[in-house]
Formats: structure tokens, C-alpha cells, sequence
């Protein structure tokens, strides 16, 4: 069986890493965005099983990318 899909979208190159070795350690495949814009074309590329999004983000927040994804 395929591993989950997990896309993280944060602009903290830190938060990414630790959420990316803790999750990938547990099993999951991890993918990650630098920014809501970013992150949005990831999931509608790749379609993630779980979106792991950040909120404060540059050039588009974590609501506008909610907002998007919830319009697909």
C-alpha cells in the first residue's frame, strides 16, 4: 500500500524540516510549499491526502488558499 501524502505549506524553512522528518520517519510521504501560492498549484497537482497549512503567510494567506481549494 502507498504511503499517505502530505503536503506542508509554511513559510518557515524550520517548521518544514521538523514537520517533514517527524512525518516521513512515521511513514508518510511529505511534499511542501514555501507559500500559499506555491501550495495551492501542489495540491491541485498532486492531491494530498492531508494538507498540513499555515495560516500567516506572503502573497496568499492560509484562508485564501482554503478558500481556493474548497471552490475545486
Amino acid at each position: 500500500m502507498a504511503a499517505a501524502r502530505v503536503l506542508v505549506i509554511d513559510d518557515s524553512p524550520t517548521i518544514v524540516r521538523v514537520v517533514q522528518l517527524v512525518l516521513t520517519k512515521a511513514g508518510f510521504a511529505v511534499e511542501a510549499a514555501a507559500d500559499g501560492e506555491a501550495g495551492l498549484a501542489a495540491a491541485r497537482a498532486h492531491r494530498p491526502d492531508l494538507i498540513l497549512l499555515d495560516f500567516v503567510m506572503p502573497k496568499m494567506n492560509g484562508y485564501q488558499v482554503c478558500r481556493e481549494l474548497a471552490a475545486d
